[in-house]
């Protein structure tokens, strides 16, 4: 690094600390309200990237699990702490399955959240009444992105959109969240869930 380099690196540290440190504690905030919601159901809308939308139950426990029940009673989404199987009516091939690992749903339900060290939030955002935190695996950038929108007062998770691989863009918004004493573990078994549907 020449001197000149060095000067204009210096000059713009006391411009950009202060956001830095800024977006830290957001991401600590965001981190810390994460991990307290470890089992959780309610109602959610989801909206489409052809702007259709439909409704559904969801029900999160984490780490790992999540299932999405939509209102037409054959469509459904769950993980099973490894896999994400998708259940469409549309589709003859009953089951697909991807690895929970690939896909963006993994920042939310992964055991411990530390968005700060774990180097994932790309962007974050705040414009008074709702925090915003984009998320990307800098390992595997092919893989999409999740951003999630926070409530500031009271501080709670409304929604989140997942840009998937295909560019195709897809929000859930949590209409509320009920906080209960767990699931069983069957409740999220997509093999089980597949017999059972067969």
């Amino acid at each position: 690094m020449n001197r000149r380099t060095l000067l204009a690196t210096l000059t713009a540290l006391p411009l950009s600390l202060p956001a830095l440190a800024q977006d830290q504690r957001t991401l600590n905030e965001v981190s810390k309200y994460l991990n307290q919601l470890r089992s959780i159901k309610g109602r959610f809308m989801q909206v489409n990237s052809n702007g259709s939308r439909v409704k559904g139950d969801y029900y999160l426990q984490r780490p790992g699990f999540v299932r999405f029940e939509y209102d037409n009673g054959r469509d459904l989404v769950m993980a099973d702490g490894v896999n994400v199987g998708i259940f469409d009516s549309k589709s003859n091939t009953g089951v697909k399955k991807y690895p929970l690992g690939t896909t963006p749903l993994r920042f939310l339900l992964r055991r411990d959240i530390d968005l700060a060290g774990q180097g994932v939030a790309t962007d974050t955002s705040n414009d008074g009444k709702n925090t915003k935190v984009t998320l990307r695996d800098p390992k595997k950038p092919n893989d999409g992105s999740m951003t999630l929108v926070f409530s500031n007062r009271p501080p709670a998770l409304t929604q989140w959109t997942v840009l998937d691989r295909q560019g195709q863009r897809t929000t859930v918004v949590l209409e509320n969240i009920e906080k209960t004493g767990g699931f069983d573990r069957n409740f999220f078994n997509i093999e089980l869930t597949a017999r059972r549907r067969g």
